[in-house]
């Protein structure tokens, strides 16, 4: 009996770790310089057809250390490269679950799949007393799996989610009925103190 339950949960254990794909290497973080939700790189959800925005928002409360810093850059983590991605930078206020002014857009070339990316800002912007939201905007033809993420479990704002099928915001929690509980593996880098 002892032998079939070490059985069942290494079946179990095998067919976990291997479901979500082997884990990439972490990128070194000094997280001082760093504001991001997510772990190491596991996988990638499978994402349907259409226009998406996968996307991390960080509250002005828990900007508060880094007001006056400088948003740098971007790095994220990318398994398929759509032809249309964009790097979409957004700010708020507390009032509203989704993005209302954006701060900055660009499309992104030269972007590699399967690995961590790194794009630096035309112009640096400014860590101020409003909700960070920051995304990348993607059109898809077939369900793929694009952005990376970590194996979870979700913060609150870590997974959120524009779906232009459904033409809203939401966390990928909930689109998914809490069956994807994931951080999506993009990070902001701040200027140095």
């Amino acid at each position: 009996m002892f032998e079939i339950r070490i059985y069942i949960i290494l079946i179990i254990t095998a067919i976990f770790a291997f479901s979500c794909g082997e884990a990439t290497d972490d990128i070194p973080l000094d997280e001082g310089d760093v504001i991001h939700y997510d772990g190491a790189n596991i996988s990638a959800p499978q994402i349907s057809e259409g226009l998406h925005e996968s996307t991390i928002r960080f509250e002005s409360r828990d900007l508060l250390p880094f007001q006056g810093r400088i948003l740098e850059s971007i790095k994220f983590h990318i398994t398929y490269v759509p032809d249309d991605l964009t790097l979409r930078i957004y700010e708020n206020g507390r009032l509203s679950n989704k993005p209302q002014t954006l701060l900055y857009e660009e499309r992104l070339t030269g972007t590699v799949a399967n690995s961590w990316n790194t794009f630096d800002l035309t112009e640096g912007l400014m860590i101020a007393g409003a909700d960070l939201w920051i995304s990348l905007r993607y059109q898809i033809n077939e369900t793929q799996m694009v952005i990376g993420c970590d194996a979870g479990p979700a913060f609150v704002n870590g997974d959120w989610e524009y779906s232009g099928l459904e033409d809203n915001w939401s966390s990928l929690r909930s689109r998914t009925n809490n069956q994807i509980s994931i951080n999506w593996n993009i990070r902001g880098l701040l200027s140095a103190l």
